[in-house]
């Protein structure tokens, strides 16, 4: 076996950040954005999904309350 696997990257949507990712997010690929509170988890996970999903490729998007 010579030859190489390719992984497709979708394009994020958010000026610089394909660049950082090498091109885009891998094709299913799970993902989770981390960090502190107002950083823009929820709004960089939303432009994201705006680009990417489709009706033939539908995102989902789950979020975590506090457990206090």
């Amino acid at each position: 076996m010579t030859g190489k696997l390719v992984i497709n990257r979708l394009k994020t949507g958010v000026p610089g950040l394909d660049d950082i990712l090498g091109g885009g997010l891998p094709e299913y690929s799970f993902n989770l954005i981390a960090g502190q509170p107002g950083s823009g988890k929820t709004t960089l996970a939303h432009q994201i999904m705006f680009a990417l999903a489709t009706i033939d490729r539908p995102a989902i998007y789950f979020m975590s309350w506090p457990l206090e």
